[in-house]
């Protein structure tokens, strides 16, 4: 009986959420109006309009004016709780403010920012993304209020955080006033960072770049103190004759050090696993400080270093291939 009752709870509920989805609102800065805001009993509003109707009953059965006066008291708090119910979600705004991106398999962060219309404060107010956690904002004021959200982030991709409902029981708890809102604002998931015994995979190029040094080339480098054992043709007859003393002549070679992360180094690795391991290599490169650039298909950026360059080649591997629009 319990679960026919469910049932038809949700066959009745599914036309209106979706009358009430093409109402939603949508935009980066929304103030909440009559037009955007719902309003219905709780269940505790159900049981006190029970009780007031009992009472009534009893009172006419009676003819008893103190029970009558209980009742009509009891209704007309109802209705003044409807008027602030209403009142204390009418008037604020939200905003999108930033999103902070994130690894797949972790939380994404949204800020948002609350502020309401007037002097008067809205208090308890209670957001949530769609099938997430809530979060209780005790006050909103003329001053805006940031509050952080946060969206489970599963798979690499462009996540998009989907409907925000603010709701409120305030004062008396007798009654839901709600709210659902979309928001544009999203947020890059990075795939999710595998290590592996693969060596890091990198490639030499000519121009210019990070060059270091190597002892043996060709090159001259510079002179040393002369040391027994030194090769008599480096020694520097030129400046020995001027008496400055017996040096050697050092050669070295110069390599580029930039360091460019091969797609095809990972042959025979799917997809999901390639983007995984090449974003554990840029996360230990940009730790060690190197000049790093990314080789996939279509995708050739210039070795680099920085936070701004770790994030650019980040979200390329998080849209690779559309990525998950989620």
């Amino acid at each position: 009986m319990a679960a026919t009752g469910f049932s038809l709870r949700r066959w009745l509920a599914g036309p209106f959420h979706r009358w009430a989805k093409k109402r939603r609102p949508h935009g980066r800065s929304i103030q909440l109006n009559q037009k955007r805001i719902f309003i219905f009993p709780g269940r505790t509003g159900w049981a006190f309009l029970a009780i007031c109707i009992l009472l009534l009953l009893i009172g006419i059965n009676y003819e008893n004016n103190l029970i009558h006066a209980i009742a009509f008291l009891m209704i007309s708090l109802f209705v003044l709780s409807i008027l602030h119910t209403y009142s204390n979600l009418s008037g604020i705004t939200v905003t999108a403010v930033r999103s902070h991106s994130c690894f797949a398999g972790e939380q994404a962060e949204f800020e948002l920012r609350l502020n309401a219309v007037g002097k008067r404060e809205r208090e308890n107010i209670q957001l949530a993304f769609e099938g997430c956690s809530t979060q209780t904002v005790d006050e909103v004021t003329q001053t805006p209020t940031t509050v952080r959200l946060y969206h489970p982030a599963p798979r690499r991709g462009l996540l998009k955080p989907g409907g925000l409902m603010l709701e409120t029981y305030y004062p008396l708890g007798l009654l839901r006033a709600w709210s659902w809102l979309e928001l544009d604002t999203d947020v890059v998931v990075y795939p999710a960072p595998v290590s592996s015994d693969t060596p890091l995979a990198s490639s030499s190029v000519q121009g210019d770049g990070r060059l270091k040094g190597l002892d043996g080339g060709e090159d001259f480098s510079g002179l040393e103190q002369y040391q027994a054992g030194m090769p008599l043709r480096h020694i520097a007859w030129k400046n020995y004759a001027r008496g400055q003393g017996l040096h050697s002549k050092t050669y070295a070679a110069t390599h580029d050090e930039r360091i460019w992360l091969e797609w095809e180094s990972l042959a025979g690795v799917g997809t999901e696993a390639r983007l995984s391991r090449i974003c554990a290599w840029v996360l230990e490169l940009e730790k060690t400080g190197e000049y790093y650039g990314l080789r996939m298909p279509g995708i050739e950026i210039e070795p680099d270093r920085g936070e701004q360059h770790r994030n650019k080649l980040l979200k390329r591997l998080a849209l690779y291939r559309g990525g998950a629009v989620l």
